[in-house]
């Protein structure tokens, strides 16, 4: 059951680490302008900077699912993949936020797959730390 479970958290992983680079207002050439002319990103962009952060541990905790058989090493891997689903629902809505404006495409496009990727991606990995609390421990020396 690892395995399904550890693929999923790749590609929510990647999802989260893509998603922002092509829906953040700076992407579609959009940025705020100050009173002395510099331009700086809204903060979607910087939302979505700090999704790329998230999808990094989500990816690796997928990859070593995919390998690990000890139900310990799952279930750390599930509690990571867990808390970076939780964050990469917290960036874009409270701790970061994207832009007020409901017309902006981060707030159409980026926010629900942010949002949806990393409730599956919590999902995912309390499915994981379950199934991997009632998994066997291997026995030692037995023959792979």
């Amino acid at each position: 059951m690892n395995k399904p479970l550890g693929a999923a958290m790749i590609v929510l992983a990647a999802v989260l680490a893509i998603a922002p680079v092509f829906s953040d207002c700076q992407s579609q050439g959009k940025s705020l302008t100050l009173q002395n002319g510099n331009t700086v990103p809204m903060k979607c962009h910087w939302a979505g900077l700090a999704e790329i952060g998230v999808a990094i541990p989500l990816g690796v905790s997928g990859i070593l699912a995919l390998r690990k058989q000890r139900k310990e090493n799952l279930r750390t891997l599930a509690i990571i993949g867990g808390v970076s689903g939780i964050l990469a629902i917290l960036f874009p809505t409270f701790i970061i936020g994207v832009c007020a404006n409901s017309t902006m495409n981060c707030r159409v496009i980026m926010l629900p797959t942010l949002v949806a990727a990393g409730t599956l991606a919590t999902l995912a990995s309390v499915v994981l730390f379950i199934t991997a609390r009632e998994q066997p421990l291997p026995i030692a020396g037995a023959a792979a």
